[in-house]
């Protein structure tokens, strides 16, 4: 999922160089239908960067929604938690079927959850420092939820 996230980051990139480029042009540009082209051309690529931003927030609410799963699966696989539901009482204080409609509805999940069920990680870490195995994929799941939090309160500054 990073890749195609590169992929469409380089290209909104790419298009709003173009556009400043154009807005550039403008400027200088005398003839009415030279800048009626530039001006489509805008146009044109607001349009894919609306679809380009989309198909990012989209991809990142799935990556947010796969990233509680992934942590549900391995509380399974530990024996902490025996399903879903009791995943989503436990470790995201939410009702029993709160991680089954961020699943289906792929939906983007609120960073305050996101901060709970890394600090619940955190806590549950020490149980497992002489794991070595099971303390270092408990780091690496923290460490990729802290990842996620960060990314999402980036875009608020």
């Amino acid at each position: 999922m990073n890749l195609e996230k590169t992929v469409i980051n380089d290209r909104i990139a790419a298009l709003m160089k173009d556009n400043k480029a154009i807005n550039n042009k403008l400027k200088y540009t005398s003839p009415e239908s030279f800048k009626k082209a530039l001006k489509d051309k805008k146009a044109k690529n607001n349009d894919e960067l609306r679809k380009e931003r989309t198909k990012r927030y989209t991809l990142e609410q799935e990556e947010d929604a796969e990233f509680i799963k992934e942590c549900c699966q391995y509380l399974q696989k530990l024996g902490i938690v025996k399903s879903q539901r009791q995943f989503s009482q436990q470790f995201l204080s939410k009702s029993q079927d709160y991680l089954g409609v961020i699943i289906c509805e792929k939906r983007q999940p609120p960073i305050n959850l996101l901060h709970r069920l890394v600090q619940n990680l955190i806590q549950i870490q020490p149980i497992y420092e002489d794991k070595y195995t099971i303390s270092n994929y408990l780091d690496t799941l923290i460490n990729k939820g802290n990842q996620i939090i960060t990314q999402r309160l980036l875009k608020y500054l």
